[in-house]
């Protein structure tokens, strides 16, 4: 049997990125067919609020996606970003149904649709839900409550939600494909089914994604997600900090920090030059750059430590921290996250990933296959298990 493939779009605040992957059999490794990226239109901060212009964009992705692959896309995995997206803890409580006290599926379902209840704010809405423990007759620290017995099941944990408006200007540029949609999953959430193995999120660990408008953490603690935030700043900022101090334009601003970001944690105080495409010469400041530059890296870093703090966890990941995004890429950050966060940091990678030229820029459409193929997987066997359990009743209805 061929193994499923699925398109997934990553739409940020600067670009928007597509792939086609495919599983490889037996193994667990993905094979990217092929993966393309467009300027993004009408967003901002990472979320859609012009969804007719992002779905020009999104069918101009798939057109390019479905002819370098060769492939007719059917399924369809996308992101949601943007500083909106928020957690909030909840629990919930139901009576165990079933006459022998088993917990059932229907059981765990009813208590999730119970903590899904959860009061929120006008134009607030849940996106996804993430148990952390079951309680049974208040034994706690339960993962799996399948099939165990009791009369009360509870359980804790938290749910993603997000803005209304945006999510629904979103599926409103994703529906003008006509395909099936998977799922549409937080940026944060995807960038860790792609970059964090279990060891990892088993002992605790941070994932940081600079993107070009936001920046986004996942903290993951036993397996579970225990928290995740949005903040509306990323690399872009850093370019018009840059801008405003050496009072240039964007462009120049943007090469300057790729070509010269060695100098962001440096002291030097000299005078630098950048050919521009004009044939000209822009000569700038190396105090006034690194000096713009840092202080908008320290007003990030400032708002990651504040969101550790607040759940306990500054210092105290012992898999660290996990840093991906166009921002991570400048030089020295990695020394730099370090000391402010008094943590193990390393950058993240697609070690999953079979593509020649494939970097962690696609991280998030990287997970999005990764939890696209996952549920097909878990459907395909569910179907299985359905099959053989009818085949076996018919077996012992005619068995003597």
């Amino acid at each position: 049997m061929a193994k499923p493939i699925i398109a997934t779009i990553d739409i940020g605040s600067s670009t928007t990125k597509g792939i086609v992957c495919q599983k490889l059999e037996d193994k667990d490794q993905y094979q990217v067919l092929t993966h393309s990226v467009l300027k993004s239109e009408g967003v901002r901060k990472g979320a859609v609020v012009d969804p007719q212009k992002t779905a020009e964009v999104l069918k101009k992705l798939k057109s390019r996606l479905e002819a370098l692959s060769r492939t007719r896309i059917k399924n369809i995995v996308v992101n949601i970003n943007g500083h909106h997206i928020f957690v909030q803890p909840v629990k919930g409580a139901v009576a165990i149904s079933r006459a022998d006290q088993k917990v059932s599926q229907e059981d765990i379902d009813r208590v999730q649709d119970e903590a899904r209840a959860t009061s929120l704010p006008l134009n607030k809405e849940v996106l996804d839900i993430y148990p952390r423990e079951y309680i049974i007759d208040e034994e706690k620290g339960i993962k799996d409550p399948l099939g165990l017995r009791g009369i009360k099941l509870e359980m804790e944990g938290i749910v993603t939600c997000v803005f209304s408006p945006y999510l629904k200007n979103l599926k409103e540029a994703v529906a003008s494909l006509d395909l099936n949609i998977v799922d549409i999953i937080p940026s944060p959430i995807a960038d860790a089914y792609a970059l964090l193995t279990p060891q990892q999120k088993e002992l605790g660990v941070a994932l940081i994604d600079i993107g070009a408008g936001t920046t986004s953490m996942a903290v993951f603690e036993e397996g579970q997600l225990i928290h995740l935030t949005v903040f509306p700043c990323g690399s872009s900022n850093i370019s018009n900090d840059i801008a405003i101090a050496l009072k240039t334009e964007i462009d120049i601003a943007t090469r300057i920090k790729e070509e010269f970001g060695k100098l962001i944690f440096s002291k030097t105080n000299r005078k630098e030059k950048l050919k521009l495409d004009s044939g000209e010469v822009f000569v700038f400041s190396t105090r006034e750059f690194s000096k713009a530059a840092r202080a908008r890296i320290e007003q990030i870093f400032n708002h990651i430590k504040k969101e550790l703090k607040k759940i306990n966890k500054y210092g105290k990941l012992p898999a660290g921290v996990v840093l991906t995004g166009g921002g991570s890429k400048i030089p020295g950050l990695v020394d730099y996250a370090k000391k402010e966060l008094s943590l193990p940091v390393r950058l993240g990678k697609l070690s999953k990933f079979i593509s020649p030229h494939l970097d962690e820029r696609f991280s998030v459409a990287c997970g999005l296959a990764v939890f696209g193929l996952e549920e097909e997987e878990q459907e395909e066997e569910g179907v299985l298990s359905r099959i053989t359990q009818a085949f076996r009743k018919i077996i012992k209805i005619f068995t003597p």
